[in-house]
């Protein structure tokens, strides 16, 4: 028997069995599951299944956190449910898609229910990337580092390959992002990733004296950007809807996509691409407006913080300021930095409870998860251990919060978009080929500082294992 086999039978039946599961996803830590009725899923008694450490609800999606073997956990589960290696079931879905979900239960909150919608969108949009993301980031780094300091040359194939490792990551975002934006909302990923590929197109992509019959097309950057793709995806979504009804089944295998994209591009070309890059520089010059009157203060908040809004996914909806930061600048100085000093905290107060505790499996847990946070990936940390004994979360978000306010003072700056954590430092090396500036050991500093203060805030505050043990 395989070592997930019970974690995942038990996990399907407290979610209401297979065929309550509509859609199967997993992030760096996270199994991610879309329920046709989310009220059949057993919150209390997943959260007790050994391997889990925690559980997340959001609308009609669960998460549960599995920690750094998910990816393991997700092929098993989709293999042991028969599902499809999309992460799709071809189950009975009943008639309520994701963007329609929010007509049901009228009577509750409206505005937190459409925040919560937009806050599951941009998640489920963002996290299928960031892999992709991360490696390009990380190659980044070790291009500067190997130009810097080993004298690889420029013009070598070398170099070239690892730049277009680099490049392909961000240069390509908008096909990446149109399969995971039309996979979130349930129409074919294929032709978001088409539009996505249209957008950047030689032809299409910042090009001058366009038009479409007679009208006028402006002249926008796609390569690397985030909203004019999005937008289109969801006017696609509709678009496909409707075409869907009008369309005969005997031509509908070739009329539908044909009539889809044509009606999709352009109007996005139009409207919706230059509307897209409109709110984009919106957002980056709010970024910066943030930090100007804010200033490290702002960076600080986001240190403190982390914690909570990773707690509540609400974190994934602050990656579209990141990607305007670094369209706009080359280097995001808000977000990122305060990210930095928020996840060594978690992993310091992890760790600060293994010296505390005295249970062999809380040790054993708190130190795991201790090093992956260090690392950047805070979820097992976070869930696993501040969490379950309430006082690391103080140490934390202590950590956090003033690691937060000294990368702000430096204006301390990331080059790339990679989880912020030890594995990330040489992310915050200038891509410019300045080599180790002030940048570089300022972030290091940061990192001790949140460190010191998360671990020793932790370990002066104590923890009461009498009161969490199951």
């Amino acid at each position: 028997m395989d070592k997930y086999t019970k974690l995942i039978e038990k996990s399907i039946k407290l979610l209401g069995g297979k065929d309550n599961i509509a859609v199967v996803n997993h992030c760096a830590t996270r199994l991610r599951l879309t329920l046709n009725n989310p009220s059949l899923a057993n919150e209390e008694q997943l959260k007790s299944i050994p391997g889990i450490m925690g559980v997340v609800k959001r609308e009609k999606e669960i998460q549960l956190i599995i920690g750094t073997e998910v990816g393991n956990v997700y092929n098993e589960f989709i293999k042991y449910g028969n599902f499809n290696e999309g992460g799709k079931i071809n189950e009975k879905l009943d008639s309520t898609s994701n963007l329609e979900a929010g007509n049901e239960g009228k009577q509750e909150n409206t505005v937190k229910k459409v925040l919560a919608t937009i806050v599951d969108f941009i998640s489920g949009t963002f996290v299928p990337v960031l892999p992709i993301l991360v490696a390009a980031g990380l190659v980044s780094a070790v291009l500067n580092i190997a130009v810097t300091f080993f004298g690889l040359p420029s013009e070598g194939g070398t170099y070239v390959v690892l730049t277009a490792i680099n490049n392909a990551g961000f240069y390509f975002l908008p096909i990446f992002l149109g399969y995971s934006a039309a996979r979130k909302i349930g129409i074919n990923p294929m032709m978001g990733a088409y539009l996505g590929a249209i957008l950047v197109h030689s032809s299409i992509d910042n090009a001058e004296g366009l038009d479409f019959l007679g009208l006028s097309i402006p002249q926008v950057s796609y390569n690397t950007s985030v909203i004019p793709v999005i937008l289109g995806v969801l006017f696609m979504y509709y678009v496909s809807k409707a075409v869907d009804k009008i369309t005969p089944k005997e031509i509908k295998f070739f009329a539908h996509p044909l009539i889809t994209i044509l009606i999709v591009t352009p109007i996005t070309l139009l409207f919706l691409g230059p509307l897209g890059n409109f709110l984009g520089g919106y957002i980056a010059d709010g970024l910066n407006f943030i930090n100007t009157k804010l200033g490290w203060l702002s960076v600080g908040l986001i240190g403190a913080l982390t914690p909570l809004l990773v707690m509540t996914g609400t974190n994934q909806a602050l990656f579209p300021l990141v990607f305007a930061a670094l369209a706009d600048n080359g280097y995001d100085a808000f977000v990122m930095p305060g990210m930095l000093a928020a996840n060594v905290a978690v992993g310091a107060a992890a760790l600060a409870v293994y010296f505390k505790v005295k249970d062999k499996d809380a040790k054993a847990l708190a130190l795991s998860s201790g090093i992956t946070g260090v690392m950047g990936i805070t979820e097992p940390a976070i869930f696993g251990i501040l969490l379950r004994f309430k006082r690391p979360l103080i140490g934390a978000m202590a950590g956090g919060g003033i690691g937060g306010l000294l990368a702000g003072i430096v204006q301390l700056k990331q080059y790339a978009i990679v989880s912020p954590g030890i594995a990330a430092l040489p992310t915050f090396i200038p891509t410019d080929g300045a080599g180790l500036t002030s940048n570089f050991w300022f972030s290091i500093v940061v990192l001790i500082v949140s460190v010191v203060v998360s671990f020793v805030v932790t370990y002066l505050l104590g923890v009461k294992e009498e009161k969490t043990e199951k």
